[in-house]
């Protein structure tokens, strides 16, 4: 009923005004007309009447005038108005179906849509092209998944050969300096490309639901463990953990997609870390805050966005932080960045 009310309000709006229009025209009319009668009554019967008499009547003519008009155009807008809303009802009902189908559509799930049959030939083309929209993006999503994994398998072998052939390379003893650091860059650049492509075929199993099971996991014990195994890389900085871990923090979820999370805010921690300084660890019940200094904010439009570019001098692939995202929508979880005192702060929320 809320559809019809907002489908309805700028025509009864316009109606209404229409019909006040008339009422108010029509007033003066009946009342010229009614007079008119009144005195060929009086003439053909020859009645005088008084002054006095006069304006009563001519008040009693106004009033009955306009308590009739009033009445009849109430009658009428209001039988209008039920009459058009149970019409438009019937014949929007179609349209109303489809939108709400669409409406719980996800190209993820990707759940067969079947639009209700309607005799209304502008609603049954409106549902066919519909239909043959969606199924053309069901196909062009598939397609680009597809790809992508296949992309990602194939490439995993010739990507382990180079990386390889450049180790075997850097171990040769003919090797000149400038050579070595030659390969040694190309080593790097060799790194970063199966960096990339093992996360996009994590991005992709996820998103095929691969990692459907899931399993009581203690939160608190997995984070210590966790920042144990980074232990070199902060040591390295000189940077210093202060956790406020709380213990039995449990959650619902597939182990490996959780360390994925906890692994890729870590290292973003780390990395934006200046060396000398602290990280903050705080798990609650529901909520993990990590907190470490920076100079300047990220850059929030792509955070989360595949291969966007959070900081002009950042190392990553561009594709952690989207793994983030990612797994928080699968569990229902919410990721938020904020800078606030020269501090980069991220909230996982579950």
């Amino acid at each position: 009923m809320g559809y019809m009310i907002k489908l309805l309000n700028r025509s009864l709006k316009k109606f209404t005004a229409y019909a006040g229009l008339v009422l108010v025209c029509s007033i003066p009319v009946y009342y010229l007309i009614f007079t008119r009668l009144w005195q060929y009554e009086l003439d053909e019967h020859k009645i005088i009447l008084t002054d006095e008499a006069g304006r009563e009547d001519t008040y009693l003519i106004i009033i009955v005038v306009t308590m009739l008009t009033v009445l009849f155009f109430s009658l009428l807008m209001v039988g209008f108005i039920l009459l058009n809303r149970r019409i438009s009802k019937k014949l929007w009902q179609p349209f109303y179906n489809s939108l709400a189908q669409i409406k719980q559509f996800d190209l993820n799930q990707q759940h067969k849509i079947v639009f209700t049959e309607t005799d209304i030939e502008e609603f049954s083309e409106l549902n066919k092209s519909l239909g043959k929209l969606i199924a053309g993006s069901i196909a062009a999503y598939n397609q680009q998944k597809e790809f992508a994994d296949n992309a990602s398998h194939e490439l995993q072998t010739p990507l382990a050969i180079i990386q390889s052939k450049l180790d075997l390379l850097l171990q040769s003893r003919s090797l000149t300096l400038e050579q070595y650091n030659m390969i040694e860059d190309a080593q790097k650049a060799s790194s970063r490309i199966i960096r990339i492509n093992k996360n996009l075929l994590m991005l992709t199993k996820i998103e095929n639901s691969q990692f459907m099971e899931k399993e009581p996991i203690d939160l608190s014990e997995l984070l210590h463990q966790i920042v144990a195994q980074f232990s070199n890389f902060w040591v390295d900085k000189n940077l210093v953990f202060e956790k406020a871990i709380r213990q039995g923090v449990m959650v619902e979820g597939n182990i490996l997609l959780i360390e994925i999370v906890l692994n890729n805010l870590i290292t973003n921690a780390i990395r934006y870390s200046p060396a000398n300084n602290t990280i903050s660890l705080q798990l609650s019940e529901n909520r993990l805050v990590i907190s470490n200094v920076g100079a300047a904010a990220l850059h929030q439009e792509q955070l989360f966005k595949r291969f966007g570019t959070t900081s002009t001098h950042s190392p990553g692939t561009g594709l952690g932080l989207a793994l983030v995202k990612q797994v928080c929508d699968r569990y229902g979880w919410s990721i938020t960045y904020q800078f606030r005192d020269a501090l980069h702060i991220f909230t996982l929320s579950f």
